[in-house]
């Protein structure tokens, strides 16, 4: 009995049922549910964070969501998740002649625009300004307002009279139309003039393709031709 007692392990250390052994498996678990639980909640917030973002942006503009969302990448420091050009001074534009769609579109600024057209008259520089407006700012109905703040980014010179010059690039020219409410829109017309600048031949062939019948100023008097205005 005594030989039996003293071969007994006196070190505890070496216990299978030892505590601190226990403790060990125990904490590994308690790890591993805390990482599963801290997860969750991250995916939660994550779903949250979207939801709220959806909600408060898409009842904006689309210009509008453009210039909330660069503001929050850049903030973030996200500009690697971003393709080049969502800028709100970089709005889109066309890479091919006529109206910008999907995969045409590509960046320039509503000031290079106008230096790309190189107008030659009022009426023309409305034009630019009025398609701009439509195709680039989907704001397909504009008042004189929105042009003179288009023409302000744009780093234009100021209309000396833009009520009377809106007037003209409707009467005289048939570049824009009425809309009602106090607003005009762009015609074919005038679509086609812009997409052709600075190509003076191609400005004739679009005049030529849509012909334009002046109408009556207030006063009762014709205006003067479109090729005089245009000069």
């Amino acid at each position: 009995m005594d030989d039996e007692t003293t071969t007994t392990p006196a070190n505890s250390d070496h216990d299978p049922a030892d505590g601190a052994s226990s403790n060990v498996v125990h904490t590994d678990f308690e790890q591993k549910e805390q990482k599963s639980a801290d997860s969750a909640e991250d995916r939660i917030a994550e779903l949250k964070a979207m939801q709220t973002s959806y909600e408060v942006l898409s009842p904006l503009t689309e210009e509008a969501r453009r210039r909330a969302a660069s503001w929050l990448v850049e903030t973030l420091g996200l500009t690697d998740l971003v393709p080049a050009g969502p800028n709100p001074n970089q709005p889109l534009a066309t890479a091919v002649p006529g109206a910008p769609t999907g995969a045409e579109r590509q960046v320039v600024s509503a000031r290079d625009f106008m230096s790309q057209k190189k107008p030659g008259s009022q009426v023309e520089r409305i034009a630019c300004l009025a398609y701009y407006l439509t195709h680039h700012r989907d704001t397909a109905h504009f008042k004189a307002s929105d042009i003179t703040s288009l023409n302000l980014e744009a780093a234009g010179q100021k209309f000396g009279n833009l009520p009377r010059d809106l007037d003209n690039a409707d009467r005289q020219s048939g570049y824009v139309v009425s809309a009602g409410q106090g607003a005009k829109q762009m015609t074919a017309r005038g679509d086609a003039v812009v997409e052709a600048l600075p190509d003076r031949e191609g400005v004739k062939a679009a005049l030529h393709e849509y012909p334009y019948r002046q109408k009556r100023s207030s006063g009762g008097k014709k205006s003067s031709p479109d090729e005089k205005i245009d000069k």
